[in-house]
């Protein structure tokens, strides 16, 4: 049984009391159990009057205060006001790998379209090169012999061919990356209308600055920081006072919410990172560009995000490569095709050169084939003439006397015996040399008529062979710009 404490005595300026007191258990007169139970009655009121005290004191300490739910919606606030933000910096980089995947989307087109009209050049001049190989076969038979145009002809169309096989498959590949830059640029899109959906209340410029640098303001720099509003909303002025009287007087918030708060207060970056709270825009300086936050499944940069971008960069990477040997091969195509067209050229006007040549020594040849026939020719009748008055008149009644075998001198010469004359017998062997001279004559002129017939057959044929020839320069020259439309397909 516990004794109460004794009464403590009051001044002499008190009133007197009306009934007089006691000591409690000292009753002489009531029951024992009476006295027992309102002792253990006060007891009791005693006890739960220390409770009450102690409990109050206990929630001065921990009780929820009012200001709680203000903190609360401030504390949410700037949560979200964080993650907008670092969604926004995702969103700018989607857009700009959007932008920078569309530019190469043109500039590969564009590459694409050199690349074609580079493909049509050499299919224009494979055509002409075999338009060149036809022409030159409809020339004389004496002038189809193999010869060094004939050779450069071949190479230039072996030289065409390899070209043509090289671009052709840079055109594959330039069409393949496009469609790939086209699947990515959608899947780019993609992502950022799904990213886009929670910046309804927030500038999309990448310049606002200001609005950046609020949370840094707000949770590293409290003296500095005033109330600001961001898309129409109160932004949250945070201090190291309020949050320290928020986590001493808070009963019922959150471990999460009290860790995020204890981490902003001794700025512990990975903690405020991963309860939310903190940012990589939060404390960057407002010059600064602003960083990617950290890939996350629920958080602003999402897995999707990454992959999108870092295969949009994969790509522009592959395509800038792409074009730069795509140019490389046009360049080396352009300049390998001039210079086989060239050679070319060059060949046939020194075949042309030649046959002109040739056809200038025919025609000196003919004129002296020509010049030699007409002096047989006149040899020939000088000596036919020779020959006639050689023989004398066909009659014997023509002849003269001082001509005829019988005159008198040689009839009186002949008197004595071994007195013949050789005159008969010269004439006769004169005559045979005469006719000799004449066959041989005419044999001259037989092989002088056929030279000069071979003469005029080689000189047409090189003239057929030099017009053809000068037709191909001609022909080669005229499509060389390549401003022609071909009507067969390759």
């Amino acid at each position: 049984m516990v004794e109460l404490a004794p009464a403590t005595p009051k001044p002499s300026s008190a009133p007197v009391q009306l009934r007089p007191t006691m000591r409690l258990g000292t009753a002489s007169v009531g029951p024992r159990q009476w006295q027992d139970d309102t002792i253990k009655t006060m007891k009791l009121g005693s006890g739960i009057v220390r409770k009450a005290d102690k409990d109050k004191q206990y929630g001065r300490m921990h009780d929820t205060l009012p200001v709680l739910r203000d903190s609360l919606v401030r504390q949410s606030n700037t949560v979200a006001f964080g993650y907008v933000r670092e969604v926004r910096v995702v969103v700018v980089k989607l857009r700009e790998n959007l932008l920078l995947t569309n530019e190469e989307v043109k500039l590969l087109i564009k590459s694409k379209e050199a690349t074609e009209k580079m493909l049509d050049c050499i299919r224009k001049d494979i055509m002409l090169n075999r338009k060149c190989v036809e022409i030159r076969k409809t020339r004389p038979k004496r002038e189809k012999e193999f010869d060094e145009a004939d050779k450069f002809l071949e190479c230039e169309k072996a030289e065409l061919e390899k070209q043509k096989k090289n671009l052709e498959c840079m055109l594959k590949a330039q069409k393949k990356q496009l469609i790939l830059l086209d699947q990515s640029r959608k899947r780019l899109a993609r992502v950022l209308d799904e990213r886009n959906q929670v910046l309804d209340l927030l500038c999309h410029s990448r310049n606002s600055t200001k609005h950046d640098s609020l949370l840094r303001q707000q949770l590293l720099d409290p003296v500095t920081s005033r109330p600001q509003t961001v898309s129409g909303l109160a932004t949250p002025k945070l201090d190291n006072a309020n949050i320290n009287d928020i986590i001493a007087k808070t009963a019922n918030v959150g471990e999460d919410l009290r860790r995020s708060l204890m981490a902003a207060e001794r700025n512990d970056r990975a903690e405020m990172m991963r309860n939310g709270l903190y940012t990589a825009r939060t404390v960057r300086g407002d010059t600064e560009r602003p960083s990617t936050p950290p890939i996350s499944n629920l958080g602003p940069y999402t897995p999707e995000a990454a992959a999108a971008i870092d295969e949009s960069r994969e790509l522009i990477g592959q395509s800038t490569e792409l074009r730069a040997q795509v140019a490389v091969a046009i360049n080396e195509a352009d300049k390998e095709e001039k210079r086989m067209h060239a050679a070319v050229n060059d060949a046939l006007t020194q075949r042309l050169a030649e046959t002109v040549t040739l056809m200038q020594h025919l025609n000196m040849g003919e004129a002296e084939n020509r010049n030699s026939f007409n002096r047989n020719v006149r040899h020939y009748e000088k000596t036919d003439c020779s020959r006639g008055n050689l023989l004398g008149p066909t009659r014997y009644d023509d002849l003269k006397t001082a001509e005829r075998l019988d005159r008198p001198i040689i009839k009186v010469y002949q008197r004595h015996p071994g007195t013949n004359v050789p005159d008969a017998r010269d004439m006769i062997r004169g005559n045979n040399n005469l006719e000799a001279s004449l066959e041989q004559t005419q044999k001259n002129l037989a092989l002088l008529h056929l030279s000069s017939l071979r003469i005029k057959e080689d000189q047409r044929d090189k003239k057929a062979a030099a017009d053809v020839d000068a037709a191909i320069i001609r022909y080669r020259k005229k499509k060389a710009d390549h401003r022609w439309v071909s009507v067969a397909a390759e």
